[in-house]
């Protein structure tokens, strides 16, 4: 059966992503269709709280430990971080709430440091797109 859709010219030559999704938000509405059609209705990826982080900090960390004195020496660490983390964890949530209020609070970050920045060859490094075969 024929597609009723048509590949729509690009609103632009060229298009460089400073990584910050929101400033792209317009190619979402031109391009249109069912890829973006429910982009607004997607939950926001959620600030995780201190406790669930350090409970699965610790779970992974310890089986790391060398030695009962590392072992001890994390689980000290993990009593003491919360108070520690208070003032960043509101930072983050801050983030989410007031600096991306329709975006997630983590995008920048990732698109930033896991693709712009990432100097290795990203198609095999970063795109989960490719795979070898034999």
């Amino acid at each position: 059966a024929a597609s009723s859709s048509s590949i729509k010219a690009w609103p632009t030559p060229m298009v460089e992503s400073k990584g910050d999704y929101r400033d792209e938000a317009y190619l979402e509405k031109h391009i249109g269709g069912l890829l973006y059609e429910n982009q607004k209705n997607l939950p926001r990826l959620p600030v995780p709280s201190v406790s669930d982080t350090m409970a699965r900090f610790l779970s992974t960390a310890l089986p790391l430990a060398r030695s009962e004195e590392e072992r001890e020496a994390l689980k000290l660490a993990c009593q003491k971080f919360p108070e520690q983390a208070e003032e960043l964890q509101e930072r983050l949530l801050k983030r989410k709430n007031e600096e991306f209020p329709d975006s997630s609070w983590l995008q920048l970050w990732w698109n930033q440091a896991g693709y712009l920045q990432v100097r290795d060859p990203s198609v095999v490094n970063v795109s989960y797109f490719f795979s070898f075969v034999d």
